[in-house]
């Protein structure tokens, strides 16, 4: 239901901020396509005499319309989980290790620290150190090299990608750490660490199997 707190407060609503509000959070491809539905819907209705003002009131909220097309398309977020794929070539590694690997984005100041104090349970500081480095090379490498290897497609892709992330290292290092000393951990301390970590490695798959599901390539 439409309500206006004040009709000189209100922008007037044309059909591409509706469209802008419409797609916010959808994927390129996607918002492109709904933008181009709706433009030659509205393009159609003019031409049989329809009054613009009429079509938006019959595209409805689009805040609404948002959350259906989020709903049938993906989102930005949709795209991420699904994971594109890597070239077999120093650029794809690249890609893999240091930009959006372990030691990419935030992970030097996130991820390395929780890998040290996981590794740190189970060895002495300086191993712990020397294993959360290699861990930070060799897991991402990993990924790059069973996802751009075979050139795995689909599930598969989603899988991989899944298994070999920095939210599984740690999930199964705190596992490995709980189940090897569960004295250092306690009794709230590691079944909280798992939960901490296992939820997000369990949702972040689930979520790229359910994208899979809305893409047109599969």
């Amino acid at each position: 239901m439409a309500w206006n707190l004040h009709p000189h407060w209100n922008a007037p609503l044309t059909p591409e901020l509706w469209l802008e509000i419409a797609t916010y959070g959808l994927a390129p491809e996607a918002a492109a396509r709904v933008r181009a539905e709706h433009l030659a819907h509205l393009e159609d209705a003019l031409a049989a005499g329809e009054a613009k003002r009429d079509v938006l009131r019959e595209w409805g909220d689009p805040h609404r319309a948002g959350d259906t097309f989020r709903k049938a398309h993906l989102t930005t977020t949709d795209a991420s989980l699904m994971h594109p794929g890597y070239a077999l070539s120093a650029a794809g590694w690249r890609r893999a290790v240091l930009e959006e690997g372990e030691l990419g984005r935030s992970g030097v100041f996130l991820l390395l620290p929780m890998l040290f104090s996981l590794l740190q349970a189970l060895f002495s500081p300086g191993l712990a150190v020397v294993g959360a480095l290699c861990l930070a090379f060799v897991v991402p490498t990993s990924r790059w090299l069973v996802i751009a290897g075979p050139q795995l497609g689909g599930a598969a892709r989603v899988v991989a990608a899944w298994l070999l992330s920095g939210w599984g290292s740690a999930f199964l290092l705190t596992l490995a750490g709980v189940l090897w000393k569960p004295d250092y951990w306690g009794a709230t301390l590691g079944p909280g660490l798992l939960l901490l970590f296992g939820l997000p490695w369990l949702w972040r798959l689930w979520a790229g199997l359910r994208a899979l599901g809305k893409s047109p390539i599969r």
